[in-house]
């Protein structure tokens, strides 16, 4: 379990897109195509997700520095959160959600990161942290989720468009 003066490791999402950091003993896992995932081994730990997407807005419109509000301001407001501002101009929301998975009850801590890259593109950076409802109580998850609270505010993101690979048939829309 974790443990506040746990040492860290820096991760460097696809060549640096997103820069955060992770307990050391974490194991990380990549897909060819979509985010990466990582979490402590053994049984019954939290799994954190990262999937990142850049996109492209159409011609003749830009990216200001008010667009990563706009892109967060719908799920703000369905889930009753506030957008934080980010270094960089980029803005943040974190929210929680109770679902089922194969009839087993899960809790999701998730956190939206928007980011301008102007003047065409806008960067989503989406993490997730997966838990039994009960574990969200325990106090070794909390520290952790703590830690993850914290890192991933700090996370660093990158101001270049980058290399990330788009996502086939994505489940939301900006625009």
């Amino acid at each position: 379990m974790s443990h506040n003066l746990q040492p860290l490791k820096t991760i460097n999402y696809r060549g640096g897109v997103v820069r955060f950091r992770i307990p050391a003993d974490w194991v990380e896992e990549y897909e060819d195509e979509g985010g990466g995932t990582f979490y402590e081994s053994g049984d019954d730990t939290g799994t954190l997700r990262l999937n990142v997407i850049t996109a492209k807005r159409p011609p003749g419109e830009n990216i200001t520095a008010h667009s990563p509000t706009e892109i967060l301001s719908q799920n703000a407001a369905k889930y009753g959160v506030p957008i934080q501002p980010l270094r960089h101009g980029a803005v943040m929301i974190r929210y929680e959600q109770s679902f089922k998975e194969d009839g087993q009850p899960i809790r999701l801590r998730r956190w939206e990161i928007a980011q301008a890259l102007p003047p065409s593109h806008v960067r989503l950076v989406m993490f997730s942290y997966t838990l039994l409802p009960e574990q969200f109580e325990d106090p070794s998850f909390a520290a952790e989720l703590q830690l993850l609270d914290r890192e991933i505010a700090a996370s660093e993101l990158s101001p270049e468009v980058g290399e990330t690979p788009a996502k086939k048939n994505p489940w939301w829309k900006l625009w």
